[in-house]
Order: structure tokens, then sequence, then C-alpha cells
């Protein structure tokens, strides 16, 4: 009988043990991890120029843009090309498809869209797409002119834009600051964080201001109270300080990506680190955590591996390069 209970007490010892260990490593599962991201700079080029015809002019660069796959599988880029037209003066969307996400210079497939003014857009004035799918459905939102708007479409390839009641394409301009533009959106806990640029010019470039602001959503349509995320310090245009914001959610962290540089050899963006997806910092740079020699990120995972896409160098296409995410 004592040899028995001893051996009890051993079997009970060791489960509880065993336990408690395993609760442990759960509870480590949890613990909020700091990183950093870090660039393989295996980067491939997946466009360049397009031949717009009529539209056509040296100085057409490819910036802000989005990348997505269609219903199809294939690949979908979507960019604005900036300085376009005779004098330069006006910006189209311009899309590419690759059937491989390694594919090098997808397929030119010609102007996706142009800014509609009788439908509220700024004449001349589209940029800076962005897609998410909800459902069977896919929502293209993009800048037209100081105001954020959407189109839709089942496929991924073709879209229609959504007028709103007033007629119009916009769904909400920015309210602290002006030009409301580059909006990205991230899913998180149910509901859905719209950020995006705001800035103002009073004498350029002494007197400007910029920022990163937010509003939520439960359902992409209606959206809420404007929120200022993000106001960097650091020696920038300060009308520039906070372009082509990306917000991803990381082992209990919040990590944004804003642009600070667009010239060749000048590029940066820096990265902040927060556990609030509501304040990255204003009028600090507290949280900043690193800079990255690139302009006009996109980040996205795909088959388990994380990728970044932005823009060439010398501002003339776009590229991907697959990113580490490292422990500090």
């Amino acid at each position: 009988m004592k040899m028995k209970t001893t051996l009890n007490a051993i079997i009970f010892l060791c489960v509880t043990q065993f336990i408690s260990c395993n609760s442990e490593q759960q509870g480590q599962s949890h613990v909020e991890i700091k990183e950093e991201p870090t660039l393989k700079e295996n980067w491939w080029q997946i466009a360049a120029v397009p031949d717009l015809g009529e539209y056509n002019n040296d100085k057409m660069e490819p910036v802000d843009f989005a990348i997505w796959q269609a219903e199809d599988d294939t690949w979908q880029l979507v960019s604005c090309i900036r300085y376009c037209g005779e004098n330069g003066d006006f910006r189209v969307l311009h899309r590419w498809e690759g059937q491989e996400l390694t594919d090098t210079l997808w397929q030119p497939k010609g102007i996706f869209m142009m800014a509609d003014s009788t439908l509220g857009e700024e004449h001349g004035w589209i940029q800076a797409p962005y897609v998410v799918q909800q459902n069977n459905v896919y929502k293209f939102f993009y800048g037209g002119g100081g105001q954020i708007c959407l189109a839709e479409g089942t496929d991924g390839k073709h879209f229609q834009r959504q007028i709103q009641a007033n007629g119009k394409t916009s769904i909400f301009e920015g309210e602290e600051y002006d030009r409301a533009r580059d909006i990205m959106i991230m899913n998180y806990d149910n509901e859905y964080y719209g950020y995006y640029t705001g800035s103002i010019i009073n004498s350029w470039p002494e007197d400007t201001k910029g920022a990163v602001f937010c509003r939520k959503s439960k359902d992409l349509k209606q959206w809420g109270e404007e929120v200022k995320v993000s106001e960097t310090e650091e020696n920038v245009v300060d009308f520039l300080s906070s372009e082509c914001p990306q917000v991803i959610h990381r082992n209990g962290f919040f990590y944004l990506f804003k642009t600070q540089e667009y010239k060749p050899g000048e590029q940066r963006t820096t990265v902040f680190r927060s556990d609030n997806p509501l304040n990255f910092g204003i009028g600090t740079d507290s949280l900043k955590v690193k800079t990255l020699p690139i302009s006009a990120p996109e980040l996205f995972t795909y088959n388990g591996k994380h990728y970044m896409a932005a823009l060439m160098p010398d501002l003339k296409g776009i590229r991907i390069s697959e990113l580490n995410w490292e422990g500090i």
C-alpha cells in the first residue's frame, strides 16, 4: 500500500509539472514580441513605365500602387502614373497582370481608370489605390483628389464606381488636414482600420503639415470619426512626412510604415511600433524602430512568406522583395 501511494504521488507530481510547463509554453506563445523588419534585398522588377499613347510624357513615373490576386489567381497591379500628358499635369491609373508572383515585368493591360469630375472627383487627379476582398466582393479604394473613393467588382479585374446618395464617389474627406489620400486598410478585432495621409500647404515648403489619420468601420461602408495617429518630428518637408502608410499587426504590436522621401538616392520610409493601433506618436518620434531606403511600400503575405513591394530607386517602375521579421 505504501509503495502504491508513493507511486501515485510521483505520477501526480509528474502530471502537475507537465501541466505547469505546458501552461507556461502556451502563455509564452501569447507574449508580446518586439520585432523589426529586414529586407532580404532579392528584388525583382514587376513593372516599368508604361506606354500611355497620347498621354505619354518623358517625365512619367509609376508611384502609389496596389497588388492583389484576382478571382482567377492571376496577380494584379494598379499604379498611379504621375506627370502624364503634354504638360505633365495629370495622373491616370494603369494595370499590369502577372501569372506568378515571382514573374518579372508583368504584362501591361493599359489605362485602368481616370478621374471623373462629373462624379465629384478632381479633374486629372486620381491616385493611390488599395484593394480589400470582403466575402466575394473586391473593394477598390482610391484617391479622387483630396477624398477617398470606392469601386467594386467580383472578378478582381473589372470594377464599377460606387456612387453615393449625393451622386459622388467620395466616401469621406480629410477633416483636420486637407488632401486625404493613400488609404490602406487593416482588419483587426472584427473592425476595419482605414489609414490615410492628410496634409496642408500654407506656403511651400516652409509652412506645411502632414500626418497619418485613421477611421474605423464595421462594414467598409460607414466610417467613424477621424483620428490622427502619427505626426513626425523628423527633418523632412512636413507635407510629405507621412505618405503611403501601411499598418500591420504582429505578436501584440502594430507597425506603421510611412514614406518621408521619394527622391532617387534619398528614398526613406520610417517604421514605428506601438501597442495601440491609433497612436504611433504625435509630435514625437519615440516609437520609431528603423528607416528603410525605399518609398511607397505595400506589405503582403503569400504561401507563408512576407513580401514588400516598393518603387524602383529611379522611380521608373515597381519591384518586390521578400521581407523578414527579426526579434529584438
